[in-house]
């Protein structure tokens, strides 16, 4: 178990045709921040997401065109090989009351979007390939 106490918290407004991935990556870069987590409501123009097969270790992707809200997007953020790193999941709601959900990925285009992040203060976490589940996972003892 880690403990964090919260250094910065902000909101920010994203901007419309952002790739919501990245600017979610690229805001907590620009405000320093290493450990940190976030949640995000607006709507998106497409999506794209991932569902993890557990059993071939490997992610599945969808591409999901047409506008949706975000009904919740949540994640956090850490370090991978130096980077930021963003894990976040993402649950969108449709015209016809459907939903969908899975892994953010690059390649989800903002509507309209207003970000919560909350920057965290201690050690980083950094992320390391776990054999076990072929995931890349927050390292035990740092």
């Amino acid at each position: 178990m880690w403990f964090f106490r919260p250094e910065k918290f902000f909101f920010e407004r994203l901007s419309h045709d952002a790739d919501l991935f990245t600017e979610i990556r690229d805001i907590f870069g620009r405000s320093g921040g290493r450990m940190g987590f976030f949640t995000a409501v607006g709507a998106v123009k497409n999506a794209r997401i991932a569902f993890y097969d557990q059993n071939r270790k490997e992610y599945i992707e969808t591409f999901l065109d047409g506008p949706a809200e975000i009904l919740s997007c949540v994640g956090n953020i850490s370090d991978i090989e130096g980077d930021v790193s963003v894990h976040a999941h993402i649950t969108l709601g449709y015209a016809d009351s459907s939903v969908r959900g899975g892994h953010l990925l690059e390649g989800t285009a903002v509507f309209a979007c207003e970000l919560f992040g909350v920057i965290l203060e201690g050690d980083v976490l950094h992320r390391k390939f776990d054999d076990i589940t072929g995931l890349k996972l927050w390292e035990h003892g740092t």
